[in-house]
């Protein structure tokens, strides 16, 4: 994939987040709210896919659940505005979807007039599920869960305690991962990035923003960087960086081989 593609798609992300309910950019005023939750037997699901507009998202897995809970506060601007949100799931016993429905369409002016509206959500989901998550803006937090893969728009992104594979698609924000079992994959657009004490990384592409890689058990693959520094150490596997951008790079203790085109 070229750059000018890679480009255009963090383009379409950041331009999620703003199209959703980009409240968070604008203050989080909340004259109106409104409690959502719900609980729904997950004894047979093994994938669960969570789209969600503006506000803060916090994933947690639970070894002991066999039930997916959430807890969620709707925040608008004005009445009808809480009226058109709302937190609606689909079970479909090995797959579970969980969405925030917005009726913009009905009243888009008064809308687009007032933009103070989000939903902030928390989950608790049995941990061996595998969790796919498309998020508008605002922070998001992941820790527990068997393998995620997640698209963003913006705000910042903190993962833990994950035992397969990770991928991230972010537009911007901060980036802090820790304690991934498997690989860690991102495409990011920009904000500083780190990610410690994990099997294996590969960087797809970074705009901007400082990269910290630390206390990795495999392999580190930095495919391309567009600036900021690059930090690397403690790495028990061989580092191949192609193009490490503009901006410092500094790589120590690294068992394996450390091959860079920048070198």
């Amino acid at each position: 994939m070229n750059k000018a593609i890679k480009g255009l798609n963090k383009m379409a992300l950041v331009t999620f987040a703003i199209l959703t309910l980009p409240a968070l950019a604008y203050g989080q005023s909340c004259k109106f709210s409104r409690d959502i939750d719900f609980t729904i037997d997950a004894a047979s699901a093994r994938n669960l896919s969570v789209e969600v507009g503006a506000g803060k998202l916090e994933i947690r897995g639970d070894a002991n659940s066999r039930e997916i809970k959430l807890t969620a506060l709707a925040c608008a601007n004005t009445r009808e505005q809480l009226e058109d949100m709302d937190m609606l799931y689909e079970n479909q016993g090995s797959n579970i979807k969980i969405y925030s429905e917005i009726h913009r369409d009905r009243r888009l002016f008064s809308w687009w007039r007032s933009w103070d509206a989000h939903i902030d959500v928390e989950l608790v989901v049995p941990s061996s599920l595998f969790l796919e998550v498309e998020d508008g803006s605002g922070p998001v937090v992941v820790s527990g869960v068997s393998a995620l893969r997640l698209d963003d728009g913006s705000g910042s992104i903190r993962i833990s305690n994950i035992s397969g594979d990770v991928y991230i698609n972010d537009g911007s924000g901060e980036i802090d991962v820790n304690s991934v079992d498997g690989t860690v994959s991102v495409d990011d657009g920009s904000g500083d990035l780190r990610i410690v004490d994990s099997y294996a990384v590969h960087i797809i592409d970074d705009g901007s923003g400082n990269i910290v890689i630390e206390d990795i058990s495999g392999d580190v693959y930095i495919e391309d960087d567009g600036s900021g520094g690059i930090d690397i150490e403690r790495i028990g596997g061989d580092v191949n960086i192609e193009d490490a951008g503009s901006g410092s790079l500094n790589v120590s203790s690294v068992a394996g081989n450390f091959t860079s085109d920048n070198k």
